[in-house]
């Protein structure tokens, strides 16, 4: 077997995670795998389906992903029984365990329960755990190479470091912008330094004023003569996938903070993104997450046109920010 026999994956970026377990299912030298995906802090983390999945062979295997999200609020009972699960695992199930706790040191946030248990301690030994802090300045380079490599784009000199010198350091954010990357390079796949001005400099344009406004009765107007205004002076495309990328980023905060979680990002823009948290609650948040999401696919898809898009967005954006509708 060319992969392991189960992973954890230390990382509080979902997609950094999503990008590394594409990469370990890509290289595992089987193909045709359906992942199934289970939550940790569900009311009951691991169901019956879960256990069935994991310990009961089927006559006719497919290979099986097994993706436990937020698995480091799984509690010691869990760890235990998982303890003596995977020691017999069947090489067609590959269980995946993301641990996306907060990181406050230098080392991964490692459960205390899960630490004690053999079942890590073999992954250790075996090189079976994956560690990433997220995104940052110094990551990013390593970040672009591999990105690159997987969608089969060569760079022409120089053009990788501009590019990671740009890119935000959220995941979500910064593969939107990558996909803008990928589609300017062309037929060629040739990526050149000139396509690092496509990502727009931080805070460029300033979207906590666009959120403050989405909020505020009897702003609307001023929200649309802003997007219109930046999308007019833009390239067609780039104030739509810029919008995009910052609500994906937003939304993760934003879902944090209405979970009653530790929040990532700058106290300044915690402080600031709390009252809209605690407004939206998690049905408006997760509402936010389906309306970025819907116009990323709209696009990608060709089902509609980038100014339809734009203005469905906005419209969907300014009814859910609206105070006496934000609890919808």
């Amino acid at each position: 077997m060319s992969r392991p026999k189960y992973i954890f994956l230390a990382c509080p970026d979902p997609q950094l995670l999503k990008a590394r377990m594409g990469e370990l299912l890509d290289g595992s030298g089987q193909t045709g795998w359906e992942t199934r995906t289970f939550w940790g802090d569900d009311e009951e983390p691991l169901p019956p389906a879960f256990w069935t999945e994991l310990t009961i062979k089927s006559l006719f295997p497919q290979p099986k992903a097994l993706v436990v999200r937020r698995a480091h609020s799984l509690k010691a009972e869990h760890w235990d029984k998982l303890d003596g699960a995977l020691r017999a695992v069947s090489p067609d199930v590959f269980p995946m365990f993301c641990l996306e706790g907060e990181w406050k040191g230098k080392g991964a946030p490692i459960p205390a329960p899960l630490a004690r248990r053999g079942v890590f301690k073999t992954a250790g030994d075996n090189g079976w755990v994956w560690e990433s802090a997220g995104l940052t300045r110094q990551s990013l380079p390593q970040f672009v190479a591999r990105w690159a490599a997987r969608h089969k784009l060569t760079f022409e000199p120089g053009a990788d470091k501009a590019l990671a010198m740009v890119l935000p350091t959220d995941g979500a954010a910064a593969r939107l912008e990558l996909d803008k990357i990928e589609l300017a390079a062309g037929d060629g796949r040739v990526v050149r330094r000139e396509h690092a001005s496509l990502v727009p400099e931080s805070g460029e344009l300033a979207f906590f004023d666009l959120m403050d406004a989405l909020g505020r009765p009897g702003a609307e107007g001023a929200v649309w003569r802003r997007i219109l205004s930046d999308h007019a002076k833009s390239a067609k495309d780039q104030m739509l996938f810029n919008l995009i990328g910052f609500l994906a980023g937003q939304a993760r905060m934003l879902w944090q903070i209405a979970h009653n979680e530790k929040a990532g990002g700058s106290p300044f823009a915690v402080r600031k993104n709390t009252p809209l948290a605690q407004r939206l609650g998690p049905r408006g948040v997760a509402r936010l997450i389906d309306l970025a999401m819907g116009a990323e696919l709209a696009i990608k898809t060709g089902e509609r046109k980038y100014d339809e898009v734009l203005d469905s967005l906005t419209a969907d954006l300014v009814e859910l920010f609206r105070p006496a509708r934000a609890g919808r």
